[in-house]
């Protein structure tokens, strides 16, 4: 199995960063091979601009958008790591989908159909939130409700699937033993 791993995280000294090192770790025992996308390392341009759809419509890809693409295709499952901020993903992340998951790639849509593309893929999707999963759900705040949009509106419309989901929370204020327990049950 070929894996592309898309993380979304600013800091190298995150919790996020542990389990992308875990994940390719995981990945090395099991012989499989990944390809990997820094969104804040390779200053991803997450602005959907004009250009990018004078691009389409010429049937041109633009080199930042192809190379995501080119990864896309070349893999079977999808890893995308990234922190839960104000109930979503960052907004790099929601820029190179916007860029990268487009008609003609991702799907095909006209004014009578919609065909997703990538029904070959699924998907994992690691995230991490600052607060306790009691405190969500004591206030109707549970995972399912805030993911559906990565999980069904974005991977699922196009033709992803399985997608799971997994979630770590708490991440600022548990122990250190308990994030490294929450490493050592990441398995690929």
């Amino acid at each position: 199995m070929k894996h592309m791993i898309i993380y979304a995280h600013p800091n190298p000294k995150s919790f996020n960063h542990a389990i992308k090192e875990k994940i390719i770790s995981e990945i090395g025992n099991k012989g499989e091979e990944y390809s990997f996308i820094s969104l804040y390392d390779e200053k991803f341009n997450p602005v959907l601009a004009s250009s990018d759809f004078e691009a389409l419509h010429r049937g041109e890809v633009l080199p930042d958008v192809a190379k995501s693409q080119s990864m896309i295709k070349e893999a079977d499952h999808l890893i995308f790591i990234y922190p839960i901020w104000w109930f979503g993903q960052p907004a790099i992340l929601k820029g190179w989908i916007d860029r990268v998951f487009s008609n003609g790639f991702a799907y095909y849509e006209d004014d009578k159909i919609f065909t997703p593309f990538l029904t070959d893929k699924s998907a994992t999707v690691y995230v991490t939130l600052g607060t306790a999963k009691e405190v969500l759900v004591q206030n109707d705040m549970e995972i399912d409700n805030f993911m559906r949009d990565m999980t069904l509106g974005t991977l699922g419309l196009v033709g992803i699937y399985p997608v799971n989901v997994v979630p770590f929370y708490a991440i600022p204020t548990i122990s250190d033993a308990e994030r490294n327990s929450m490493l050592e049950s990441i398995v690929i």
